[in-house]
Order: C-alpha cells, then structure tokens, then sequence
C-alpha cells in the first residue's frame, strides 16, 4: 500500500492513521482513536515481557505450585491479617 503526506487510512469508524510526513526511510504517522482503546509500541511490549522473566515474575500456574509446596510444608498454616510470610506483623519492631 502505497500512501503520501496528508493521505488517511481509516479502520472500522473509530480508528484514523494519517500519514504526517514522509521520507526516503520513515513515514511519521498520527493516530486518532477512541480513549479506551490501549495503543503500545511493539518494542515497549517486548522489553515489558524481557523485564518481567528478568525479574522472575511468576506465572499462576507456578504460583499455586508454589503455595501448594508451602502448605505441604508448614501444615496448613494461614496468614493472619497483617502478617507476612517471615511471620512479622506490621507492629513488630524487627519489621524496620
């Protein structure tokens, strides 16, 4: 698809691409689309996933597993309202 400065692509009736300028190697794009519509960059999509497994968020699956583990561990022991998993309450000094 060929398209020139000033040209507009439409998708459905909310969606508007306007082709702001162009060069030999870029096309600069403006877009119009409703509020609630989520618009992210391909590369913030991709370092957003490389930072989460780099950060070794889990997923629910290994979650449960892990819960399960500690369950089977410590007895059925839950938490109590305040309570972390090292025991300290928020009251406790050692909490610092």
């Amino acid at each position: 698809m060929q398209r020139r400065q000033g040209d507009t692509i439409l998708i459905g009736d909310d969606i508007e691409i306007q082709i702001l300028e162009t060069s030999r190697a870029k096309v600069k794009i403006g877009l119009t689309v409703p509020r609630q519509l989520r618009i992210l960059r391909g590369e913030f999509r991709q370092v957003g996933e490389e930072n989460r497994l780099a950060a070794g968020v889990s997923t629910t699956r290994s979650l449960q597993a892990l819960a399960r583990r500690m369950r089977q561990a410590g007895g059925d022991k839950s938490l109590s309202p305040g309570e972390n998993f090292a025991g300290l309450t928020e009251e406790d000094p050692r909490r610092a």
